[in-house]
């Protein structure tokens, strides 16, 4: 066979020409041929009846076992994250893999979708794993959970129970039943300021349930005065400390009432503050507006959920009680419109705001016009 010197000669094109001949020898698209190759890893890399390895060591075995075939650059590696993506293999954490894991057991993811009412109702979304294509979901509230208790209809829960225990069963049989994975609700403490026979007083509550106990002097509310019913605060600017506890779980809160006469939330410029009440940013433009101010000063937000478009036609992100910034709320949004026109409204809400100073709270409330309410601001 004659080489045609009207073309140049690409000596790693003509390797690879023979090296995907058959016996193949090299594969260029791990993917497509994925059996094939782990196949060959498992009978090659592997020590002998052992179905563990140090991943080190399989990735020297590479490099010295003739039998094994070449792969592109990272090659083994994208074939060790296809295997255990699709449960053949499983990264045991310590260095060593497993080519024979154990099998699944089910569990289920719990996401709250809405925070806690005054009556500490919320709703949860209920989420099945490793269940097979027909889960049974028990569950129980403020009980132990077996396969004798009640079912879900859908994979929606509204409670108001201090905790929800889980079971999760596949019928099918494909998967072993695991442990009870147990939600815990969280206790809400709100106040009510009044006046009677011309003496400010405040309620206390708290959702569910729980013992509250306060303090009127900045001192630790744990150890404070037990809450029996409205107490009076007097004329002056005062801050009520807040602890709630029920059955193992706790919550803290402050309220600051400013003087008689004074209007607006008394908010300290200097210290660092919290929102800590549900804010929606109603539009699209109040939404980077916002997300634009928050970059400037370097504010963190909790419990967000974003809403890209309406009806059939929408997108909706939410992110728990987890710390994010501004910046990554942003690269969301960007990611989810690109499957949108310009056109199309966003919103954004958040429970809890982070602040370096009270200043920065402010002018962020101002800039937005969001109201800042009596007991919405921590410092």
């Amino acid at each position: 066979m004659t080489r045609d010197a009207t073309k140049p000669f690409n000596g790693e094109e003509q390797i690879e020409k023979t090296l995907i001949k058959d016996p193949l020898k090299l594969y260029l698209d791990v993917e497509a041929n994925f059996d094939a190759i782990r196949d060959k890893a498992e009978t090659l890399l592997w020590p002998e009846n052992q179905d563990e390895a140090r991943w080190s060591d399989i990735l020297d075995r590479m490099a010295e076992q003739a039998g094994m075939p070449w792969l592109p650059p990272k090659g083994l590696e994208q074939l060790k994250g296809l295997a255990c993506n699709r449960g053949l293999w499983e990264d045991l954490g310590n260095g060593y893999i497993t080519k024979k894991p154990q099998k699944k057991k089910t569990s289920v993811q719990v996401i709250p979708e809405t925070e806690p009412d005054d009556e500490g109702f919320v709703r949860l979304r209920v989420n099945p794993q490793n269940a097979g294509p027909a889960p049974r979901i028990h569950y129980a509230e403020d009980a132990e959970v077996s396969t004798q208790s009640p079912v879900l209809s859908d994979q929606f829960l509204k409670t108001n129970a201090l905790r929800v225990r889980f079971l999760v069963v596949d019928p099918s049989n494909q998967y072993e039943t695991g442990d009870p994975v147990v939600w815990e609700n969280k206790l809400v403490i709100r106040n009510r300021l009044f006046e009677e026979g011309g003496k400010r007083k405040v309620e206390l509550l708290v959702a569910p349930k729980g013992k509250l106990r306060y303090t009127l002097d900045g001192s630790e509310p744990r150890e404070g005065t037990t809450y029996t019913g409205p107490f009076e605060i007097g004329d002056g600017d005062t801050l009520v400390r807040v602890f709630a506890e029920c059955d193992g779980l706790e919550a803290k809160s402050e309220f600051r009432f400013p003087a008689r006469g004074q209007k607006g939330v008394q908010i300290d410029d200097v210290k660092p503050a919290q929102i800590v009440n549900l804010k929606k940013l109603d539009s699209r433009n109040k939404t980077f507006s916002g997300l634009k101010e928050a970059k400037e000063k370097g504010v963190c937000f909790e419990n967000v959920t974003l809403t890209v478009g309406q009806g059939a036609r929408a997108v909706q992100v939410m992110v728990g009680e987890i710390k994010v910034t501004a910046d990554y709320i942003e690269s969301i949004l960007t990611t989810v419109l690109d499957q949108f026109d310009s056109a199309t409204p966003v919103t954004m809400s958040f429970r809890k705001a982070h602040f370096a100073s009270g200043h920065d709270l402010k002018r962020f409330a101002e800039t937005l016009g969001i109201e800042i309410q009596q007991g919405e601001v921590i410092q």
